[in-house]
């Protein structure tokens, strides 16, 4: 029968995540951060693209591959200047509608 599994296995459940079908979506996470000893904080490696440290910089990298960012989003100078760089499978649309959300209100505890 064509529309068996070649897993011999009926019971979606049984299956691995690498089995299953991931629909056409992409899970994108913010990228981790690593511990800076000479900064005495959290960085990230912007490639020279960022230039001001700020809690709305981000960047998104797919969930099972922590090398490739699809996004970054961060603070150049000033208060009101940023520069975001995506790439495939985002929209120019998307990469934007994602990255002005950020400058919503940031939760601080300071």
């Amino acid at each position: 029968d064509s529309n068996k599994n070649n897993n011999n296995n009926d019971n979606p459940a049984d299956t691995d995540d690498t089995d299953q079908d991931d629909h056409g979506l992409t899970s994108l996470q913010n990228r981790p951060p690593w511990w800076n000893n000479d900064l005495g904080a959290f960085v990230l490696n912007f490639g020279g693209r960022v230039s001001v440290a700020s809690v709305k910089n981000f960047q998104l990298c797919n969930r099972d591959d922590h090398d490739d960012t699809m996004l970054q989003f961060g603070r150049i100078e000033g208060r009101h200047s940023f520069t975001m760089d995506f790439s495939f499978p985002l929209s120019p649309a998307q990469a934007f509608a994602i990255s002005i959300s950020s400058l919503q209100s940031k939760i601080s505890f300071a």
